[in-house]
């Protein structure tokens, strides 16, 4: 696969939450590739050790650290843990989230707390954050939330999903008009990808290939979508390449938004 020039973010220390597996691990791996120096966070030690393990045989820099996204103090730790090891917090990737499809009148009020504690309390705690962090350092940072294209659109028995990731997405464009009035200023723009071929869709659907290939079929341009895809259009978000967007809904689905 074809990638950018090398080092955009060499040096720039990163938070990526769960950088785990999927999604998470993959944009680990890259944004460590263009040279940032990653603070990969999550709840499984395992995933987290092999994923430090891969940047750092490749020659990055990258650290695990355990995060429960929910919980207040666990962001205050892992920043202060991540900037006494690599210095000012130059970008957040606010990835972990939860997911499950389920018949709204089955969906107990447990499973819609919990949802959005994960993607929607964790997503605003990292950017608050992260923005105090900026602050302190009077760095221009950057934050991407990944929410989903299931928060722009909805989808039958997501209910509560698609209600965590459209606050998401309306969080990320408050948080960007903010960000913009801060000090250095400080960009805020979500990623919604489609159908992604990650454990969070093959544990709720299964790992059939046929499945996958069904999943293709039903997106215009006829691909699954892949973690590389979105590892991509993160590395991008966080770029300088993107220092004129804001605010955005970046959406990353084969054109499933669009049939």
């Amino acid at each position: 696969m074809t990638r950018a020039p090398a080092a955009r973010l060499a040096g720039r220390p990163i938070v990526v939450t769960g950088a785990t597996k999927g999604i998470g691990a993959e944009t680990a791996r890259l944004l460590a590739a263009e040279g940032a120096r990653v603070i990969a966070t999550g709840r499984d030690a395992a995933g987290g050790a092999a994923t430090v393990e891969a940047i750092t045989g490749a020659g990055g820099e990258a650290v695990f650290l355990h995060h429960e996204v929910s919980h207040e103090e666990d962001w205050e730790r892992v920043i202060a843990e991540g900037e006494q090891r690599f210095g000012p917090l130059y970008g957040l990737v606010n990835n972990a989230g939860l997911f499950f499809v389920k018949p709204l009148g089955d969906t107990t009020e447990d499973e819609f707390d919990r949802i959005h504690q994960v993607n929607v309390e964790g997503a605003f705690l990292g950017v608050k954050h992260a923005f105090r962090a900026f602050a302190r350092s009077e760095t221009a940072g950057v934050v991407v939330n990944v929410s989903s294209l299931m928060g722009l659109v909805g989808y039958p028995g997501a209910t509560a999903y698609c209600a965590a990731k459209g606050a998401v997405t309306g969080l990320t464009k408050a948080a960007a008009l903010d960000g913009a009035r801060m000090s250095p200023k400080v960009r805020v723009n979500s990623l919604h990808p489609g159908v992604v071929w990650t454990p969070m869709i093959t544990g709720q659907f299964g790992d059939d290939p046929a499945l996958s290939d069904a999943f293709a079929a039903d997106t215009p341009l006829k691909m699954i979508g892949l973690p590389e895809y979105m590892a991509d259009a993160i590395a991008y978000l966080l770029s300088d390449e993107s220092s004129y967007v804001t605010g955005a809904e970046l959406v990353v689905d084969g054109g499933r938004g669009a049939d």
